[in-house]
């Protein structure tokens, strides 16, 4: 194995070993702690290129390879997505689902849609990350540009 793949197994290995065993929701702020408009904060000012900034501190902030950072920040308008996938990496979701569920973000909206409905309905987590995509919920194509 190679160092970097080492180390990678050991972060994940300690950030499982550090999480709540039964954790109801992907948050782990106690209910109530985070503002009640938390979706509306900015999450970044203005920059000339947000989409490679996005994809510069993805890579930087996160394990993502190269590839799954463009694919979290490919037409990305702030640092959002990269909120989101770190709050939904926290959560234990699968990176996969967490880009998913975080490419286009604006907010922290998708994640707070996953909890509701994870505690809310009997959808499975891939419908669910399906329903509150970033991109479903704002009618976007997978470049970030809306639906006309």
């Amino acid at each position: 194995m190679s160092t970097r793949g080492t180390l990678i197994w050991a972060a994940l290995v300690a950030s499982l070993a550090s999480c709540e065993r039964d954790a109801p929701t992907i948050s782990r702020e106690p209910e109530g702690a985070r503002p009640q408009n938390a979706t509306l904060l900015p999450v970044q000012a203005e920059e000339p290129f947000p989409a490679l900034g996005c994809y510069q501190r993805a890579r930087d902030r996160t394990m993502l390879t190269q590839h799954d950072a463009y694919l979290l920040c490919t037409g990305a308008t702030s640092d959002a997505p990269i909120a989101c996938y770190e709050r939904a990496a926290a959560g234990l979701m699968l990176s996969s689902q967490a880009i998913v569920l975080c490419r286009c973000a604006e907010s922290l909206a998708p994640i707070e849609c996953y909890e509701r409905a994870a505690q809310e309905t009997t959808l499975t987590q891939p419908d669910i990350v399906a329903l509150c995509s970033a991109a479903s919920m704002q009618r976007l194509y997978p470049n970030c540009a809306p639906v006309r």
